[in-house]
């Protein structure tokens, strides 16, 4: 049996409005709770996490967050030697939070403080023979790494 399966239903009473200020305090929230059990658990994906809430926050036109404080952690993703972002400090760079910093610099107005040429060597670095990149050093091959490269790459021209 295939179609579509109702998995919420709302009641009558439900609210009818998007109640904008609970999804405010959401984000700011969860950028203040770094010793929840939910934000420590999703180190793995810090740098993503912060830019898409970054984006809503900028979407709801309600960025309040420390912009100093959000350049300090996006900088301390950054893998010097090999001059890529990794998903929070000390992780290995990868081209996916590499874009992800390089879209947070973006939004923050901070495109000047990004080291192009050694993110460049680090996305070029990645690049096969057959064309195809590689996400990281580990050598994971999807078409999303190539759509990745040209993202940064544009990001920062």
């Amino acid at each position: 049996m295939s179609g579509f399966h109702k998995d919420v239903i709302l009641k009558e009473d439900a609210p009818a409005q998007l109640f904008l200020s609970k999804h405010r305090e959401f984000l700011h929230n969860y950028a203040k709770s770094q010793d929840s059990y939910e934000y420590v658990m999703s180190e793995w994906l810090r740098a993503s996490g912060v830019y898409w809430c970054l984006t809503a926050l900028e979407l709801l036109d309600k960025n309040e967050l420390s912009e100093n404080d959000i350049f300090q952690f996006v900088m301390s993703c950054f893998n010097e030697e090999k001059g890529g972002f990794g998903a929070s400090e000390n992780h290995d760079p990868h081209l996916l939070y590499t874009l992800s910093c390089v879209q947070i610099l973006a939004i923050i107005g901070r495109l000047d403080d990004l080291k192009t040429d050694k993110i460049v060597e680090f996305v070029v670095g990645l690049q096969q023979p057959d064309g195809s990149f590689f996400g990281d050093e580990w050598g994971e091959v999807d078409t999303r790494f190539t759509f990745l490269c040209l993202c940064n790459t544009s990001t920062y021209r």
